[in-house]
């Protein structure tokens, strides 16, 4: 997909410096490209002048700017917008970015409301969907803070990304309960997704899109899981809501997992799927490890965890030996919350370190749960975790940003 293209306008020129100024500077430069204005003609003519070619991927303006452009042509108006206003504008509180927030926030807002690619990208001729699993021998390792940056950041650089969350309790609800009960009202049956599932999987019956109609044929179609998956807006993907049953994931099996996966990749639909679950030797951890394409295995950098990581891959070793060939080739080991440079010494002279990911001392505080997807730096070591993961170059520089350096454009 390459650089995202929006467009910002403000009669304040100095609020329009402070903004290119932050993004020019920090990690977000890779991700999206801005062209400014602060003259309200100048804008008009701008946006006139894009009918006949690639219309920005977001809009972001002051009223006296947005409102003569919404009121034109029908085909505009399928560009996502943001009115930048205090609160008094009167516009759906979906569509309106208060204007004097911090500028990360600011910005987070905005790749969060770019448009989607209006085409599916395939990763590499001929290949269908990947499935990657992050997986780890000790909790509190940051699965699910991964995943969801993983998922995330994929999701902007224009792939369709499915998140499945396998964990026992579901961690991912404080932060992401804001775009869960927003999709609620547009998904009724959203709640009982992924329950009604397991149970058609189970009986052998599978939806075929949105009518309903049940059938025993292949789950290849586009619509094969539209009754049971929702879009969530902040992290550019679609996710099942988490169970209220626990039951239904602890009495879930291997081969049910497998089951489940093998029916999201059968979907044709997605061009990766992330996976994430306990630590633990359950059914549900057995399934990724045998069925994930690639791994993105996680360990802190304390004595605990690594050795608990020694020691996990010791017992494959011995009881799987074929299980671990197979993760070696297929796992990708990142230490995560790093605070500086790594202390500890790697528990095995075979086992190795593929990526470093730091510290962020702020998300022991969160008291919103869009701060956690907000961390500039974070996602600018997830996106070369993203490359690790993704099989060719074209990939490799869709996801690193590797395309032309952020331009500012400005009209007094």
């Amino acid at each position: 997909m390459g650089v995202l293209k929006a467009v910002l306008a403000s009669g304040d020129k100095e609020y329009i410096d402070a903004w290119l100024d932050y993004v020019r500077e920090s990690a977000y430069a890779a991700d999206i490209r801005f062209t400014a204005f602060s003259n309200e003609e100048a804008f008009r003519e701008y946006m006139y002048e894009q009918v006949d070619r690639e219309m920005p991927d977001l809009v972001i303006a002051e009223p006296a700017f947005l409102q003569p452009w919404l009121e034109r042509a029908k085909h505009d108006r399928e560009i996502p917008w943001l009115m930048l206003g205090e609160g008094k504008e009167g516009v759906q509180e979906e569509k309106l970015l208060a204007k004097y927030q911090p500028l990360p926030a600011l910005l987070d807002a905005a790749l969060n409301a770019c448009r989607q690619p209006r085409r599916k990208k395939q990763l590499k001729a001929g290949r269908g969907t990947l499935l990657a699993g992050v997986v780890s021998a000790s909790g509190g390792c940051g699965k699910t803070t991964v995943a969801m940056h993983l998922v995330k950041q994929l999701g902007v650089a224009g792939y369709a990304v499915l998140y499945l969350n396998l964990e026992t309790l579901d961690s991912t609800m404080p932060f992401l309960e804001k775009g869960l009960l927003r999709s609620h009202p547009r998904y009724a049956e959203a709640e009982s997704g992924l329950s009604r599932l397991l149970y058609d999987l189970k009986a052998g019956k599978k939806h075929s899109g949105a009518r309903g109609e049940k059938q025993n044929a292949s789950a290849k179609q586009g619509g094969a899981l539209d009754d049971y998956v929702f879009r969530h807006d902040a992290l550019k993907a679609d996710m099942f809501w988490p169970p209220n049953n626990r039951k239904e994931l602890l009495q879930m099996s291997c081969e049910d997992a497998k089951a489940l996966m093998q029916h999201a990749v059968d979907c044709g639909r997605y061009d990766v799927i992330v996976t994430d679950g306990d630590s633990g030797w359950d059914g549900r951890s057995e399934a990724v490890f045998e069925a994930a394409d690639t791994l993105v295995w996680l360990v802190e950098d304390e004595l605990a965890s690594m050795y608990r990581w020694g020691e996990w891959m010791r017992h494959m070793e011995r009881i799987h030996p074929e299980r671990y060939e197979s993760v070696m080739e297929r796992a990708r080991f990142v230490a995560n919350k790093v605070q500086g440079r790594m202390i500890n010494a790697l528990p095995r002279a075979d086992l190795r370190l593929d990526a470093i990911l730091p510290w962020i001392p702020s998300w022991k505080q969160l008291s919103q749960e869009e701060v956690l997807l907000s961390s500039p730096i974070f996602q600018r070591e997830i996106r070369q975790v993203c490359a690790m993961l993704l099989p060719d170059e074209d990939d490799h520089s869709r996801i690193k940003g590797l395309a032309p350096s952020m331009a500012e454009v400005r009209h007094g």
